[in-house]
């Protein structure tokens, strides 16, 4: 375990490890969000070519988490960042059909200095997490008038993620029967390789959700033989690696970064750029996780705030997603939106008050329960409903 640093003694670090490259900083500002890394904006000392940049995102890594230096963490997920940062760059953007309103895609991988852990990327000026985004321009009871750009946001992403899974689930066949050799590792490699962060996701989901029947006695109990069966399938699904494929494994708004500006009722004369950011956890599984993760972030906001704008975005990321490929893998995807309403709805701060939090598990318990028996009637009318196609189900 390596001895608590202080920022200033990071941010020297830093400094110090980018002195002789074309990203030496004469100022570091550390940046709010993220748990696992030290991030900073860098002012550079010279601008970069062609567009005369003068500022970079820099990511630094220890081998703990940054929010809790007692809690190890290895430092090969920077290596595996920057390596899928550089192989997602040949994958093709992704952009809403008419209006434009939006560019989706990854962040430019400027520099990895191996030695001291450190990521140089692009910045994304004045960017704020889509989750910050929606609570703080979105309000309860969303004017309808916003009702589009929400769509085309959701669709973009639902387009960008499908377009990704498509890619890496043509890597996963690539590697079950290679070829050619390649000069360096593909994204599925990478993937299979952050064996560490693929099972400590996965544990925070479905090893907690055995967990917290206890923490919620008057609610989870009556679930426990349910969750016990979701836990050993999900269990069975990462067993075979032959059946996966590479997600990003943190899909979620937290990781979508946008400008800091509301967007207007019309689509904008240039489209909005947005970044899929935190590849670190990038690993082999199975699509439905990552569908599943943003579907239920974005639900939250209608559940917890009653924002009507999280509902109208997962109309748009389904329709741009497009079908899962059958109706048990909409029901994988339902499951695992439950998990999620229950185990981070359950334990993240902030969100609401006991009883709000109590109203969204058990919400959660029953999305597990009625997805797991395959009971699609009880879905119908809801949003979620749009994941067996036609809209809300109906």
């Amino acid at each position: 375990m390596v001895p608590p640093a202080t920022m200033d003694e990071i941010a020297a670090k830093v400094k110090a490890a980018l002195t002789s490259t074309p990203y030496s900083c004469d100022e570091l500002i550390p940046l709010a969000g993220g748990n696992a890394n030290y991030v900073f904006r860098g002012h550079l000392s010279n601008p970069l070519p062609p567009d005369n940049t003068h500022q970079v995102l820099i990511k630094h890594g220890e081998p703990f988490v940054r929010t809790n230096e007692s809690f190890s963490l290895p430092l090969t997920r920077c290596n595996v960042e920057n390596v899928a940062l550089h192989e997602i760059q040949t994958s093709p953007k992704a952009t809403s059909p008419s209006p434009p309103w939006c560019t989706v895609r990854t962040p430019k991988q400027h520099h990895f200095d191996r030695e001291t852990h450190t990521q140089v990327q692009e910045y994304l000026p004045t960017g704020i997490d889509l989750k910050n985004y929606a609570l703080k321009y979105y309000e309860p009871h969303t004017n309808p008038s916003k009702k589009p750009q929400c769509l085309a946001l959701g669709h973009s992403l639902g387009i960008w993620l499908k377009t990704f899974h498509d890619w890496t689930a043509v890597w996963a066949a690539k590697e079950r029967f290679p070829s050619t050799a390649r000069s360096r590792p593909s994204i599925h490699t990478i993937a299979f390789q952050n064996k560490i962060l693929q099972m400590l996701k996965h544990k925070t989901y479905y090893d907690s959700l055995l967990k917290l029947v206890d923490t919620f006695p008057a609610i989870l109990p009556q679930a426990r033989q349910v969750f016990e069966q979701v836990k050993s399938m999900a269990d069975q699904e990462l067993a075979d690696d032959s059946t996966l494929q590479a997600v990003h494994g943190d899909f979620w708004t937290g990781n979508i970064l946008i400008p800091d500006k509301e967007m207007d009722c019309e689509a904008p004369p240039e489209p909005t750029t947005v970044f899929v950011v935190d590849w670190e956890v990038i690993s082999l599984g199975v699509p439905v996780r990552d569908v599943g993760q943003m579907i239920a972030e974005l639900y939250m906001l209608k559940l917890f705030k009653d924002i009507d704008a999280g509902e109208w975005i997962i109309e748009g990321f389904v329709e741009g997603y497009g079908p899962l490929g059958g109706e048990d893998k909409v029901f994988r995807t339902l499951v695992h939106i439950g998990c999620h309403l229950v185990v981070v709805g359950g334990t993240v701060d902030g969100w609401g008050e006991r009883g709000d939090v109590e109203g969204v598990v058990g919400f959660g318990r029953d999305m597990i329960v009625k997805g797991w028996e395959g009971n699609r009637k009880w879905f119908e009318g809801r949003v979620l409903g749009g994941l067996f196609g036609g809209g809300r189900g109906e």
